[in-house]
């Protein structure tokens, strides 16, 4: 009975989205990882926690960059979509989330969460150029 659960299709491909949920702070950045994390994945769709709406908000205007890291990362379209929620961040498996990576607070004073994220976006693209 156990080798026809592990060989279904969702199930692998859960486990596979799983694998790369793991490293949502590599995919979002420091800053908005310090605020959210994936807490879910269902056919296709990932359900995130976020710590409040303005970051919820935030995420969702970049949502669609995030499913195309995400999809790259997978090699295919594991990602099709996301929700972003206001709630107690918990893992993909309940646990507790890690300490999240401090943000120097003098780098990002005077900007708002938009130029945040706009320029923690931009910083890991181009990390993500010159590692090709």
């Amino acid at each position: 009975m156990l080798p026809d659960v592990v060989n279904r299709s969702e199930m692998l491909r859960a486990a596979r989205a799983q694998a790369i949920l793991r490293r949502w702070e590599e995919f979002v950045g420091p800053a908005l990882a310090a605020k959210s994390l994936p807490d879910k994945f269902e056919r296709g769709t990932i359900w995130v926690a976020v710590d409040g709406s303005a970051w919820a908000q935030e995420l969702r205007m970049m949502s669609e960059t995030i499913l195309q890291r995400l999809n790259k990362e997978a090699g295919e379209k594991l990602f099709e979509g996301v929700r972003f929620g206001v709630r107690a961040r918990r893992g993909l498996h309940g646990e507790e989330p890690q300490a999240p990576t401090p943000v120097c607070d003098l780098e990002y004073e005077g900007m708002s969460i938009r130029e945040i994220a706009e320029r923690r976006l931009r910083l890991l693209e181009d990390a993500s150029r010159a590692q090709q």
